[in-house]
């Protein structure tokens, strides 16, 4: 994806910004006022450009993930140029555009903040981690932070949260987590409609992890939101599950596999349905993984090299799914979902499938592009139709 950057980045350096700058006031000069109305420019105030409606298109132009986040917010006092640190999207090329197109226009410059105040990192201040397991998780190789499957948690603005919940799966091959494109840029585009999202950080093939361990810490993410759902303020019959690429996988087999509570369980949180309510589905992996002896194994048994293929597990109890695939994937053909598109269609399951053209393997929601920033748009209809954007 073009503009890639992380709203929790953004959240904690913005935050710490504001902190730093009512810090060293009693030893700093004050910070210049602009005149009260100038030529907007790349130096006006957040909240200047985003209040003013032409100044605001043009940011939505060219960064439309960030304009759309919650996070914004808290930036509004700073000038746009002092996020570049923070936004890897505000490159010099693009500053020197919105100088250009922004010039056309004239408002409130508002205050800047000297950027010399800033960097007092707040751990307070950064989205909530938790682990899946308090006293670690089961088949666990050890004590590190791979060793400990965990969810992080981006709530959306209160007055805006609708009650629905969405745990994403970031992809990376099961050899490492794209948590930045696939997971907190994803988990910001839910929370702008309301949605309060977990980002999964599931265990992988590197540190020693194979199948099922995915699929077990998926299915625990599931019941650990419908756990905790009172505390987030989340309906437990609204949790859906999104997964990319290797995550697709993983988001397949919960919910094709999730299974019910366990009554008798001496865990409180197994005794909830690990299966989500609804499935997203980005470029998945679905294709037979026999080959994928890092996570199969060498010799897999059949029951263990079965359970990855998620298709001969789709019946009527699979949730409603939106599944999104380009024709041009270079790792990922879109055989394996127009397979379990048939299964679902021939289980009933309310589905949704959209194979575009073009589109390389692992681009994320690529709001960028003019042709492929309709997917999300897709979405986010069939999430309407479906009741999950809706209090």
């Amino acid at each position: 994806m073009k503009h890639v950057y992380s709203a929790a980045l953004l959240a904690l350096e913005v935050s710490a910004l504001a902190l730093g700058a009512r810090a060293a006031t009693a030893q700093a000069p004050a910070a210049t006022t602009m005149s009260a109305t100038s030529v907007l420019s790349s130096q006006s105030t957040v909240g200047s450009l985003l209040d003013h409606p032409q100044a605001r298109a043009v940011l939505a132009r060219h960064l439309p993930e960030v304009v759309a986040s919650p996070q914004i917010a808290a930036a509004r006092a700073l000038p746009l140029r002092a996020l570049k640190p923070y936004v890897p999207a505000l490159t010099d090329a693009l500053l020197a555009t919105l100088d250009r197109e922004l010039a056309l226009f004239a408002g409130p410059a508002g205050v800047a903040v000297p950027p010399a105040l800033v960097r007092e990192p707040e751990d307070a201040l950064r989205p909530r981690t938790l682990p899946l397991w308090e006293r670690g998780a089961p088949g666990a190789l050890g004590e590190r932070e791979q060793d400990r499957p965990s969810l992080t948690v981006f709530t959306p603005i209160p007055e805006q949260a609708n009650g629905a919940a969405v745990i994403v799966a970031p992809g990376g091959g099961f050899k490492a987590l794209a948590s930045n494109h696939e997971g907190r840029q994803i988990a910001d585009w839910f929370t702008a409609r309301g949605v309060t999202a977990f980002v999964l950080s599931y265990r992988l093939t590197p540190f020693g992890y194979r199948h099922p361990t995915q699929k077990l810490d998926g299915e625990r993410a599931v019941r650990w939101v419908r756990a905790h759902a009172a505390e987030f303020g989340v309906d437990p019959k609204r949790v859906g599950m999104m997964g990319f690429s290797a995550g697709g996988a993983v988001t397949a087999m919960v919910g094709t596999q999730g299974r019910p509570g366990d009554a008798a369980a001496a865990d409180a949180i197994d005794r909830l349905s690990s299966r989500p309510d609804f499935l997203v589905l980005w470029y998945p992996g679905l294709l037979p993984m026999e080959r994928r002896a890092e996570l199969l194994g060498e010799r897999p048994d059949p029951v263990t090299r079965d359970q990855v293929l998620s298709v001969n597990y789709v019946s009527q109890a699979t949730p409603p799914t939106f599944i999104f695939h380009t024709r041009d994937d270079e790792l990922v053909p879109p055989r394996g979902v127009l397979e379990f598109h048939g299964a679902l269609l021939a289980a009933g399951v309310p589905v949704e499938l959209h194979v575009f053209e073009q589109g390389r393997h692992g681009m994320g929601f690529a709001l960028s592009d003019p042709a492929l920033r309709l997917a999300p748009q897709l979405l986010e209809a069939w999430l309407q139709r479906r009741g999950a954007l809706q209090p």
